[in-house]
């Protein structure tokens, strides 16, 4: 989990980054951001320009970034989730 992504996402923020790493799990393209091969500074430029064009798309991404980060991200879904790791452990 990038936590700079999720603080973007967490304030309603719309996220153009990469495909690297994890960062495909957080960001869903065409859902709450846009995704785009590294190095690929054409498609960046032109996702960027896509949503100065597309304003009203701002707030529809920018809601689903939150509703994912509320509902995947909040402080009882992970420690639910470290709870679970520390039991599969502790039974294993």
């Amino acid at each position: 989990m990038n936590v700079i992504i999720s603080q973007a996402l967490a304030t309603g923020l719309p996220v153009i980054t990469t495909r690297h790493s994890g960062l495909p799990d957080q960001v869903g393209d065409g859902y709450n951001g846009f995704l785009v091969n590294e190095g690929d500074f054409r498609a960046l430029a032109e996702k960027i320009l896509y949503l100065i064009d597309h304003p009203e798309l701002l707030t529809e991404l920018g809601a689903n970034g939150r509703k994912l980060v509320e509902e995947k991200y909040n402080s009882k879904v992970l420690i639910d989730k470290q709870i679970e790791i520390y039991a599969s452990l502790i039974n294993d």
